[in-house]
């Protein structure tokens, strides 16, 4: 019986976020001129409404190599790491005072992905 329990729990709590301020929204269009729809509103919201967590955007870092062998030199580049979002992406975002959202990052709870 208890199991019973625990598992009809698990169920009616399989998609649910645990923080009040926290929702869900889709990722209408990226990377340039960012948008989203957050579930249950009407309208979009722009890229000015939008702050995204720094690890979902791409980044440049600026890096020197160095090599030893078979002589000492020194090589510099620039490594670029990808943005994981792409438009469709299911995210989880917070509610920021003046109707903004803070996108927090992908929601992989329904999709595995």
């Amino acid at each position: 019986m208890l199991n019973d329990a625990l598992k009809l729990l698990r169920e009616k709590t399989a998609g649910h976020i645990d923080a009040r301020d926290t929702e869900r929204a889709t990722l209408l269009s990226w990377p340039g001129n960012p948008a989203i729809q957050v579930d249950g509103d009407q309208e979009p919201y722009p890229a000015e409404k939008l702050v995204f967590a720094e690890y979902l955007q791409e980044r440049r870092i600026d890096a020197v190599f160095e090599v030893k062998q078979p002589s000492t030199s020194a090589l510099t580049g620039v490594l670029v790491l990808p943005s994981p979002l792409q438009a469709g992406d299911r995210l989880i975002v917070s509610r920021l005072t003046g109707q903004r959202y803070y996108v927090l990052g992908k929601d992989v709870g329904s999709s595995g992905g």
